[in-house]
C-alpha cells in the first residue's frame, strides 16, 4: 500500500523536473536568439538613407535684397534729374537694369532648396528643378570671390555637373559644408580631374579646419580661399 501511494509521487516529480528542466532549456534558448546580433545581409546598402533641406537664410539674404532697391531708386533718381549730361542718364539706366537682374536673382535664389543625402541631390525652386546620383557626378569646381583686397571676406561658389545637368550653390546655403564633403567624396570616388584653383581652396580649407580643431578640440566653420 506503501508502495502504490510513493510510486505516484515518484513519477509525479520525475514529471515536474521533466518539464522544469524543459522549460530552463527553452527560456535559455530565447535567451540566445534575443541576445543574437542582428543579421545584415552581406549586399545591404548601410548609407544613410536621411535626407536634409538646405535653403539660403533670411538674414543673409535681405541685405542683397536692400542693396538691390537702393541701388534701383537711387540710379533712377539720377536718370529723372532736369539738366543732367545725356551720358550719365544712359548710365543710371543701365545700371537700373543691372540691379533689376541682381534683384530677381535675389529672389530667386530665396526659393531654393537643396535636397542632399548621401546618394544624391535634389535642387528645387520657382523656375526649375533638377537632380542627379553621387555616382553621376562629372564636374566639380569650387571658386572663391573677395570682397575685400586683402582677401579676407567673401564667399565660395561651388559648381556641380552632371549629364545634362549643372547646380551653383554658394557658401550663404545652410548646410554648404555638409554639401562640399558629400560632393569631395564623390568626385574622389568618381576619379574626377579637379583644376588647380579648386584643389587650392580645398588645401585652404582643410587647413583652416585644423586651425579650429587646434583651438577649440572640434571642427568648426570653414575657412577662406583665393
Amino acid at each position: 500500500m506503501a508502495i502504490k501511494q510513493n510510486t505516484p509521487n515518484h513519477v509525479s516529480s520525475s514529471s515536474d523536473n521533466g518539464d522544469s528542466g524543459g522549460a530552463a532549456s527553452g527560456r535559455q534558448e530565447n535567451d540566445n536568439v534575443l541576445d543574437a546580433p542582428p543579421v545584415v545581409p552581406a549586399q545591404a546598402d548601410l548609407r544613410n538613407t536621411d535626407v536634409m533641406v538646405m535653403k539660403y537664410p533670411r538674414r543673409v539674404v535681405m541685405p542683397d535684397l536692400i542693396r538691390a532697391v537702393l541701388g534701383m531708386v537711387l540710379c533712377a533718381g539720377i536718370a529723372v534729374t532736369p539738366d543732367i549730361i545725356e551720358l550719365l542718364r544712359w548710365v543710371a539706366a543701365a545700371l537700373i537694369l543691372l540691379f533689376l537682374v541682381y534683384l530677381l536673382r535675389t529672389l530667386l535664389r530665396m526659393q531654393i532648396r537643396m535636397h542632399v543625402s548621401e546618394y544624391g541631390v535634389r535642387q528645387s525652386g520657382v523656375l526649375s528643378g533638377s537632380a542627379f546620383g553621387w555616382s553621376e557626378l562629372s564636374g566639380f569646381r569650387l571658386r572663391y570671390f573677395s570682397t575685400h583686397r586683402d582677401g579676407k571676406k567673401g564667399w565660395f561658389e561651388m559648381t556641380l555637373r552632371a549629364t545634362g545637368t549643372k547646380l551653383v550653390a554658394e557658401s550663404t546655403l545652410h548646410g554648404f559644408d555638409r554639401l562640399l564633403d558629400l560632393a569631395r567624396e564623390a568626385a574622389t570616388e568618381n576619379q574626377l580631374m579637379i583644376d588647380d584653383v579648386t584643389r587650392t581652396n580645398l588645401m585652404r580649407l582643410d587647413e583652416a579646419d585644423n586651425i579650429v580643431r587646434a583651438h577649440t578640440g572640434h571642427g568648426g566653420a570653414r575657412g577662406e580661399g583665393q
